[in-house]
């Protein structure tokens, strides 16, 4: 009986060791599941923030592609004026050295026609 009473009472010691070992263990569960939680939570606002910037980063390279279309399209334009504005002071000076040929044509025709006419006129005669 007193060899029952040892084991019985051997049995409750590692009952009650056991008990004790599965509170540590469930308190360092506990500890190590708020720790995770917290470390989640850290990696959620740092993914936050990391989006946050990732959007900004998206919208400045948005406006920036946009300026520099809009920075395209005002250069091909202004190409487009000089282009014209040549094309148009290359027709003026072709327009004028065609009017300036004509005037010498002009010019031309009308010395032979005084010369004609002064070979028509008689001698000038003397006064008195």
């Amino acid at each position: 009986a007193a060899a029952a009473a040892a084991a019985a009472a051997a049995a409750e010691r590692r009952a009650k060791a056991a008990e004790a070992s599965l509170a540590a263990t469930q308190a360092e569960l506990s500890s190590a599941r708020a720790d995770a939680s917290g470390e989640v939570a850290g990696l959620r606002e740092k993914l936050s923030a990391a989006e946050a910037k990732l959007k900004e980063a998206a919208a400045s390279l948005a406006a920036e592609r946009e300026a520099s279309a809009a920075a395209g399209r005002e250069r091909g334009q202004a190409q487009g004026e000089l282009r014209a504005s040549r094309s148009a002071l290359e027709n003026a000076k072709e327009d004028l050295a065609r009017e300036k040929k004509m005037k010498e044509v002009e010019t031309k025709r009308l010395a032979d026609k005084v010369e004609d006419l002064k070979e028509r006129l008689p001698p000038p005669r003397g006064v008195g």
